[in-house]
């Protein structure tokens, strides 16, 4: 069975000569020819002689000249079907035969054989190209030159949606800024192009730095320029509240500056000799310069909590740091007619932490509801610890603990849209304007807790009172 496919086969690539081999003999005859009708013309020879020489020379110019011919053939035949991706032998049987065309076919197969390896290791680098392009962080888009998107790679497809591939860029990011930078690159105006914009990716805003490039080469996908996208909403989203920051810093210091000003040329102009204005100007002057002193204290504490890297070491007792907090406020809570009570329904592990951050959370906490608590009422400080999601100890068997830090006071309920902005830098409730204050506070107590991973709730109830819950995880 095998023998009559092989023989088959042979069949197959068998190249009977040509119709053009023959005519190639016929012309190679031809100087020949007319070197015999010019010697029969000039009476060397007769033209039965001339004819009779004439065939016996095309009889040898076919017996010499046929079997290289046909190889010829033969091999411009196996060549095509290489070209053509349809051979069924590896080496023709009958080049065998001739040293010149096996060598030829030989070379051909070497050439063959270096290309296919190439083709390898290209195909193996493409892998690895498109795996890099895959983990990419950075969303990247191929283009061709009709910014078709031709390929993206994983970061692209679940930013933009998977269904993006074959759509024009201009239909999947429309902002004008961006269409303007990418036509340039198009036009050919320039070759690379870096624009900001911000774009609506499924109903969510965003800001983006695009890089828009020419390749050096078409891809195989028919891309010709790339577009990366770096997400830099974070970075911008910082940099307006670093602006509001400055402004209202600049604002909160400006105002008690002014009023100290003022107050200092009255009391050297009209009001030189005038104790009783003296006495009251003085007054407000110290006000202002304790505001002031406590703004600068306040921005400070920020500015240490965004360069302080380095991890708490110290193990603290919230316990013992909330009789801290009391003995501080004490004064201030008796008189304000307020009554500070601590309640601990757990035995508390100690803390690993700083403190003097924590400190400082507290005492922000504790001094608002002193503030702004009914006058004769109660603050309450409850501490417990709960395993993960509020169960108790006993059922979980998480590794981890939970502290909570309760502080209740009874006064004015908190509106409940202005909760989530209660931790906003240089908020103020309107209602609490006429009350002493930066506006720094609870900001400066929510930054140190997130910087433990926890967490401060509100909850604000008519006839309840309000209550601030700290949470902060740690390991058992």
């Amino acid at each position: 069975m095998k023998k009559n496919k092989t023989k088959k086969a042979l069949k197959q690539n068998k190249v009977k000569p040509s119709r053009q081999s023959e005519n190639r003999i016929l012309f190679l005859t031809v100087p020949v020819a007319i070197s015999l009708f010019l010697l029969m013309v000039f009476g060397q020879i007769s033209p039965l002689a001339a004819l009779i020489a004439f065939l016996l020379t095309f009889i040898l110019m076919f017996w010499l000249a046929r079997p290289f011919l046909k190889e010829l053939d033969t091999l411009i035949t196996y060549l095509k079907q290489e070209a053509e991706g349809r051979t069924t032998l590896k080496m023709p049987k009958f080049l065998k035969r001739r040293r010149e065309a096996f060598k030829i076919v030989q070379s051909f197969h070497q050439i063959k054989m270096g290309w296919l390896l190439k083709n390898k290791v290209l195909e193996a680098q493409t892998l690895s190209d498109t795996a890099i392009l895959e983990s990419l962080p950075e969303p990247l888009l191929m283009l061709n030159s009709s910014a078709d998107i031709v390929g993206a790679n994983l970061s692209a497809r679940q930013l933009l949606g998977g269904g993006i591939i074959f759509k024009h860029l201009t239909d999947v990011l429309s902002e004008k800024n961006f269409q303007t930078a990418l036509n340039r690159v198009l036009e050919h105006t320039s070759n690379h192009e870096e624009v900001e914009f911000h774009a609506s990716v499924h109903n969510k805003k965003f800001y983006f730095k695009a890089l828009i490039n020419w390749l050096p080469a078409m891809t195989k996908n028919g891309a010709e320029l790339v577009v990366v996208l770096n997400d830099i909403t974070k970075f911008k989203i910082f940099e307006k509240s670093q602006n509001a920051f400055f402004a209202n810093a600049s604002h909160e210091l400006k105002t008690p500056l002014s009023v100290l000003s003022g107050f200092i040329e009255t009391l050297q102009g009209p009001a030189k000799d005038d104790s009783d204005a003296r006495e009251k100007f003085l007054n407000i002057m110290a006000e202002q310069t304790t505001h002031m002193t406590d703004l600068v204290s306040d921005l400070l504490a920020l500015s240490k909590l965004d360069l302080d890297t380095d991890a708490p070491t110290e193990n603290i007792l919230i316990a013992d740091l909330i009789r801290s907090v009391f003995q501080a406020l004490e004064l201030k809570a008796s008189y304000a007619g307020k009554k500070l009570i601590l309640k601990e329904n757990a035995s508390l592990p100690p803390f690993k932490g700083r403190s003097s951050e924590l400190f400082r959370v507290f005492q922000n906490l504790i001094d608002n509801a002193i503030k702004y608590g009914k006058s004769k009422s109660s603050i309450t400080v409850t501490l417990d610890v709960v395993a993960d999601e509020g169960t108790s100890l006993q059922q979980s068997q998480m590794p981890t603990q939970t502290l909570l830090i309760k502080i209740h006071n009874l006064g004015s309920v908190i509106p409940e849209d202005e909760i989530p902005h209660l931790f906003e830098r240089f908020y103020r409730m309107e209602s609490n304007m006429q009350k002493s204050g930066t506006g720094l506070g609870l900001a400066i107590a929510s930054e140190i807790i997130q910087k433990y991973q926890g967490k401060i709730d509100v909850e604000s109830i008519a006839r309840q009172g309000t209550t601030f819950t700290v949470s902060l995880p740690m390991g058992i």
